[in-house]
């Protein structure tokens, strides 16, 4: 039997003319497809049929039919229930455990064709399935998929920097670690995630920050290579040079017919712009090509408080907003902890200075329990550091607030912090907030970098993650309703001042958050256009259910 390396060229032309010719009889088209192939069309589709959740129910038989079509060839890495423990730890790779699912078959690509080869597949046979670049959302149906098919894209590795043109094709496989630890060589960085070991696409590991300081959960809201290009992508070089999706100069993109384009200024600029934030709602992104800056040693560090400091702190983070975040080289992520008694923040300066920065005076105001900050040889090596412990599940919700000249910010810490009293009758309950500074410069960039489907007001903002940690899923309703009831909370505080924004940050968003529509109406509405335009028979939005639609 031919492998699909030899014959992708003949499985793409009959697969389009499959999909584009009249409405045929589903195994007339397949056993059509397997007689192409080689493959003996005999073989009974229920053969693959799921072994997790129960039996084969409605379409489930064409998914059953489309993992036994991908076991049919041998150089493809596919992955069953039969394979027991290997599936399993595949199946799971997920940042939170309340994200797993129990999919049909995992299909793990190395190549473009390879992906090209399966989506145009599932466009002949129907069958649902997800995407997972890094598992990083914690939300079940997002990157993973209940009978489905999951397409992992772990195997997909590759960064390839061109000097002449000062970019980076980077593969959808990496962690930001083999891409920062790549790129020292040259001395270049990339607006990208801020820890090395989350994945751009499947990685082992927990669920938590690294963190000098046992015992302590902070979540890991760095983003996926997937979520950081194609959610806007918040990064620690985002005040100087913007998200991560304004750097992307060109996505290499694999659409619902299985045709592979490329999408950037001057060719496809309409899905170029889409793409920049509209997360899995027009193709399967295979590479992304993104700018990569000059950049040697830095400066930085994490500094920790006990949580009695949080009215100054929270104090803090208006002053840093006003005064120390003009210095565009500066970045502070911060993790609150009310539940822990703890606050850290993480400072980072993109300059090979040797003294502390003039820029984050208002923290280094209050007394500290610690502080590690210090010169470093790049990057890499300041977002380097050991593993905390992880706490099993974790998820989050959104609310966003303009920075004003009143005590909005210490009172949206305090409401949050009496909010995680709440936790105390879930086991291993914990509350970790993440307010992140948004400077002007960062809304601003957009403007030198062809736009971007958010509509974002031009002043200094903060992005406000409200993370919840628990331990055993018999308390998931509890705390996805906790999350809501906070942020519904925070929202309605933010309106009684005037500062509400109502723009929501896609990569910190709870399910049921109307992320795309945040955007403005014209935004949305374009999106949608985008979207009939490039898939029209809808795949990304009926075959890959997870995520947020554009619906």
């Amino acid at each position: 039997m031919q492998g699909p390396t030899s014959t992708l060229f003949l499985v793409i032309a009959t697969l389009s003319c499959l999909v584009n010719a009249a409405p045929q009889d589903l195994s007339f088209r397949v056993r059509a497809y397997l007689q192409s192939q080689g493959v003996n069309a005999s073989v009974p589709s229920t053969a693959y049929a799921p072994q997790t959740n129960g039996a084969n129910r409605g379409g489930d038989l064409n998914i059953a039919l489309t993992c036994g079509i991908l076991n049919a060839y041998r150089d493809i890495n596919l992955v069953t229930p039969r394979d027991g423990q290997i599936y399993t730890v595949q199946a799971q790779q997920h940042w939170s455990p309340t994200a797993w699912g129990h999919p049909n078959c995992i299909f793990e690509p190395s190549t473009t064709r390879e992906v090209q080869f399966f989506v145009g597949l599932l466009g002949i046979t129907g069958s649902t399935y997800a995407i997972r670049s890094g598992g990083h959302s914690p939300f079940k149906g997002f990157a993973s998929t209940d009978r489905g098919v999951l397409l992992s894209m772990h195997k997909m590795k590759g960064v390839d920097y061109d000097a002449q043109s000062e970019t980076v094709r980077l593969a959808m496989g990496n962690t930001w670690g083999e891409v920062y630890g790549n790129l020292t060589q040259y001395n270049r960085i990339v607006v990208g995630g801020r820890l090395p070991d989350v994945g751009m696409a499947l990685v082992s590991g927990g669920m938590c920050r690294p963190s000098r300081y046992p015992g302590l959960c902070i979540p890991d809201i760095s983003q996926t290579q997937a979520n950081a290009f194609s959610a806007g992508g918040l990064s620690h070089y985002s005040n100087e040079k913007g998200f991560a999706g304004d750097n992307v100069v060109n996505f290499e993109m694999v659409l619902a017919d299985g045709r592979l384009i490329n999408a950037n200024a001057t060719s496809n600029s309409d899905l170029w712009w889409a793409m920049k934030a509209g997360q899995n709602n027009f193709g399967v992104t295979t590479h992304i090509t993104t700018k990569a800056y000059p950049m040697g040693a830095v400066w930085g560090g994490i500094r920790v408080w006990n949580s009695s400091q949080i009215d100054a702190i929270s104090e803090a983070f208006a002053e840093y907003q006003r005064e120390g975040q003009l210095d565009t080289k500066s970045s502070i992520i911060p993790d609150l902890v009310p539940t822990n008694g703890t606050i850290f923040i993480t400072l980072v300066y993109f300059a090979p200075v040797t003294t502390r920065p003039k820029s984050f005076d208002a923290f280094y105001r209050i007394p500290a329990i610690s502080d590690d900050s210090r010169p470093h040889p790049n990057f890499l090596d300041l977002i380097s550091v050991g593993p905390a412990q992880v706490v099993p599940r974790f998820s989050y919700g959104f609310s966003n607030l303009y920075l004003d000249n009143s005590t909005t910010y210490r009172d949206v810490m305090r409401l949050c912090a009496q909010q995680s009293e709440k936790m105390k009758r879930v086991n291993g309950g914990t509350q970790v907030l993440i307010p992140q500074p948004i400077s002007k410069s960062m809304v601003d960039y957009a403007s030198q970098s062809g736009g971007r489907p958010q509509t974002l007001q031009p002043r200094a903002q903060l992005w406000m993650n409200m993370s919840w940690g628990w331990n055993l899923a018999k308390d998931d309703a509890y705390v996805y309703a906790l999350i809501k009831e906070t942020y519904d909370k925070v929202d309605r505080l933010t309106k009684s001042r005037g500062v509400y924004d109502p723009y929501i940050f896609l990569n910190d968003a709870l399910p049921g958050q109307k992320v795309l529509r945040s955007y403005g109406a014209e935004s949305f509405a374009r999106m949608q256009g985008i979207s009939r335009k490039y898939d029209p028979t809808q795949m990304f939005q009926k075959q890959v259910p997870g995520g947020f639609k554009l619906d």
